[in-house]
């Protein structure tokens, strides 16, 4: 029901941006899109955070054959299909299309050629050497360039750097989120709403921490404190529910929805000392050692700061974390590591499960059956 009222909320913001006449530039979410600047240029960042079910994923089997993605297949389906709860989709002028994995590349193209809608390439380098950052601000510079095209006129400096002011504001609000003592569920919407309605949710985000600074919900009650790794649970998924029924309780998202998007800051040194916006969106890009784009250091450096919060967690609240690293099905992106990151964990001494699966409701009843499994074993 919560992601019913938030899509229709979403559709009514989406049609009142159109009716203003701005252009919605719509990808498939992850953390090195530079949406200040599709901001700046006064258009709408749109991320592709939508699940799917059986009948959106079967929807994409004329496009893509079923060892693909889940996740790539139901963004296919919803603009197959066309859900009424998703109409807001209609509405998207352009598809950014962006290399995080290949199905994001594939998809970003099946999606423009077949439903009439017009592509912007924004390719970034999977390393964070010289090279790669003197490649990102050529594509950044390009994607500057094609949004004043599409605009009309210049996107000013100052106003790319006060749409990264905002930006930033934003994110460290949203980051005292994941330090509220409440159920996964809830934080969990907070991240989606944020990400969605993007800094417009500011006063709300500001109103919801204020209300639930002083709960208590992990001494309160029983539930395993689980830490969520991998794949986003994205908006009009039940993995949510079933962790929470099954007796866990996610305190943390290690994923696009939460820490890999909150954690894009920029530090104030930094914004005092660089004033050329290009400049700050590399530095950044320089400083993301929290992305799941980069090799070959993303794996040692998820595993240490996992370890860390671990340890952080059990010292104030005297509780074991386990770990839900949650792949969907076909995505190489996770999959190929699952392995090894499950291994080097458990040698840190830390509980992992390796769930992985695709958005079928027939297999709801194995899913449970090991979520269970693990809690009892935490």
């Amino acid at each position: 029901m919560q992601s019913l009222e938030l899509l229709s909320e979403f559709t009514t913001f989406i049609e009142q941006k159109k009716a203003r006449g701005k252009k919605i530039i719509a990808f498939i979410s992850h953390d090195n899109i530079p949406e200040e600047l599709i901001d700046a240029a006064g258009f709408i960042p749109l991320r592709m955070i939508f699940a799917g079910d059986d009948s959106l994923m079967n929807a994409s089997n004329n496009f893509l054959p079923p060892s693909t993605c889940s996740f790539a297949q139901s963004c296919i389906g919803f603009f197959s299909l066309k859900p009424n709860t998703y109409r807001f989709l209609d509405y998207v002028d352009y598809i950014l299309l962006s290399n995080h994995c290949v199905s994001d590349i594939v998809v970003s193209e099946i999606i423009c050629d077949n439903f009439n809608i017009d592509r912007i390439n924004f390719y970034v380098s999977y390393t964070r050497n010289e090279n790669a950052l003197k490649y990102y601000r050529i594509e950044l510079n390009l994607l500057r360039e094609k949004l004043e095209e599409i605009k009309g006129e210049k996107i000013p400096d100052e106003e790319i750097r006060r749409s990264i002011i905002k930006y930033n504001t934003f994110k460290k609000t949203l980051c005292k989120v994941k330090d509220l003592n409440i159920k996964g569920s809830e934080k969990l919407k907070a991240y989606q709403r944020a990400m969605l309605f993007g800094p417009e949710f500011q006063p709300e985000l500001e109103k919801f921490i204020e209300e639930n600074k002083n709960r208590n919900e992990i001494e309160k009650n029983n539930a395993k404190p689980i830490i969520l790794t991998g794949c986003s649970i994205f908006i009009g998924d039940y993995l949510i529910d079933m962790i929470e029924e099954s007796g866990g309780n996610i305190v943390f998202f290690d994923s696009w929805i939460g820490h890999n998007y909150y954690s894009q800051i920029i530090s104030e040194k930094i914004l005092e000392k660089i004033h050329d916006p290009i400049d700050l969106f590399v530095k950044r890009f320089e400083n993301n050692i929290h992305g799941d784009h980069t090799v070959p250091d993303t794996l040692e450096e998820k595993l240490t700061f996992l370890e860390n919060y671990i340890n952080s967690f059990q010292k104030v609240y005297g509780k074991k974390l386990g770990v839900i690293n949650h792949i969907i099905k076909f995505c190489d992106h996770f999959s190929l590591i699952q392995s090894m990151f499950k291994e080097k964990l458990q040698e840190r001494g830390i509980q992992v499960l390796n769930l992985e699966r695709d958005y079928s409701r027939s297999i709801r009843g194995q899913l449970t059956t090991r979520i269970e499994a693990f809690m009892e074993m935490i």
